[in-house]
């Protein structure tokens, strides 16, 4: 899959669970925020842009990050 792909793959609205599950290399981004996404049984229910704000981030600069780790470990 195409950077371009992964970007537009990714939005705002993607769950947690999906993302992480499609996009593993991503699990350091949350790891760096120290946010317990990451195993947790709601992230099914969690979309990027509600666990960047439940812990405080701007959901853009989170979803960009998110977006860049994916994009340099692919």
């Amino acid at each position: 899959m195409s950077d371009t792909n992964q970007m537009n793959d990714i939005q705002r609205e993607t769950s947690i669970s999906d993302l992480l599950r499609d996009y593993p290399q991503a699990i350091p981004v949350f790891l760096k925020h120290r946010m317990a996404c990451v195993g947790c049984s709601m992230s099914a229910f969690e979309t990027i842009e509600s666990a960047a704000s439940i812990y405080g981030l701007a959901p853009d600069v989170f979803l960009n990050e998110v977006i860049g780790a994916i994009t340099i470990k692919s």
